[in-house]
């Protein structure tokens, strides 16, 4: 597989866990709201107070979504940035990527065996 082939599935990879990561926040809110909204029907003798804070609890959940939202079109932007870098990089320098990889693996491979002869 190509170094462009391999980047795209890290950044598909990426791409599916930051999608789930939203999914859980999307439930995560769902059942604030649905707590919020319990609140409010349990304490009925001050309602006004409780619509407040459901509203307060909703704004900030908005807000705090749009940030993570911010956060992870920065995150793919600085992913693509760097995987560009690395590709340019290895490109530029083939042999000393290749070093670098078998380094990486033969001291994987040392760890792995040292951690399953003990």
């Amino acid at each position: 597989m190509s170094w462009s082939g391999k980047r795209k599935d890290a950044m598909g990879t990426l791409s599916d866990e930051f999608d789930r990561f939203q999914d859980d926040f999307d439930t995560l809110r769902t059942k604030l709201v649905r707590m919020a909204n319990d609140t409010v029907k349990d304490f009925s003798d001050s309602p006004q107070k409780l619509a407040e804070l459901k509203s307060a609890i909703d704004l900030r959940l908005s807000t705090i979504e749009d940030e993570i939202g911010d956060l992870g079109k920065q995150l793919r932007i600085k992913g693509g940035k760097a995987a560009d870098r690395v590709e340019r990089r290895v490109h530029e320098q083939p042999f000393a990527a290749l070093a670098v990889a078998a380094g990486v693996g033969f001291i994987a491979a040392y760890l792995l065996r040292r951690r399953h002869s003990t």
